[in-house]
């Protein structure tokens, strides 16, 4: 590891925490840059906060060595818990892509008529010692209808994206065009779906 610099601490599925806090570390964000839709969708449609296992569910950056292991980086970590910042890049992209006015967060008391939950199943990086280290993502969504009492449509995404160059600045890049990629084909399954559904009104669509 010390080829290219990263300091590991390491943890099992579990993830208990073993950083110091007071020894604060450098933060990094996630963003979204996703194209704008061909249509609109004027459907009101709830964030909810995404749901992970105990080990993603931190702001410490995940390495997988294996498949039993996760470690974490100790260089810098995101700025919050990684489902909030996720939720967060989630409510940024479709809110530019469909319109602020019909996307929420879910405790905003915003009574929508349905709900995008999601899963994030991976969100670490591989092959951290070697020089082809690669980012790896993979987010279950659900597309719930409130007012039907029953899921529209579910499917999993994901994407592996390389670390280049393999440094804090490569692996946060390799995150961030990971999500991008990984929702420039979320966003459309998520409009296919809304526009394919023969229940919901044409009306709400422009």
């Amino acid at each position: 590891m010390k080829k290219i610099g990263f300091i590991i601490i390491t943890g099992f599925l579990g993830g208990c925490s073993l950083l110091d806090k007071d020894d604060p570390l450098p933060l990094y964000t996630l963003n979204s840059n996703v194209p704008p839709a061909s249509r609109t969708l004027r459907i009101p449609l709830s964030i909810d906060l995404p749901t992970s296992e105990a080990s993603l569910n931190t702001e410490r950056i995940a390495v997988t060595p294996s498949r039993f292991q996760r470690d974490y980086l100790a260089n810098g970590q995101w700025p919050e818990r990684l489902p909030k910042v996720f939720q967060g890049v989630l409510l940024e992209s479709l809110s530019q892509r469909w319109g602020g006015a019909h996307v929420s967060r879910v405790k905003d008391g915003f009574q929508a008529d349905f709900m995008l939950q999601s899963e994030i199943q991976d969100f670490s990086v591989y092959h951290v010692d070697k020089d082809c280290a690669e980012v790896h993502i993979k987010i279950l969504f659900k597309l719930i209808d409130f007012r039907a009492r029953r899921i529209l449509s579910s499917h999993t995404f994901s994407v592996k994206t390389p670390a280049a160059p393999p440094s804090m600045i490569g692996i946060v890049t390799a995150f961030n065009t990971g999500v991008q990629t990984l929702l420039e084909e979320a966003l459309p399954w998520m409009e296919d779906v809304f526009l394919k559904d023969k229940s919901i009104s044409k009306k709400k669509h422009s």
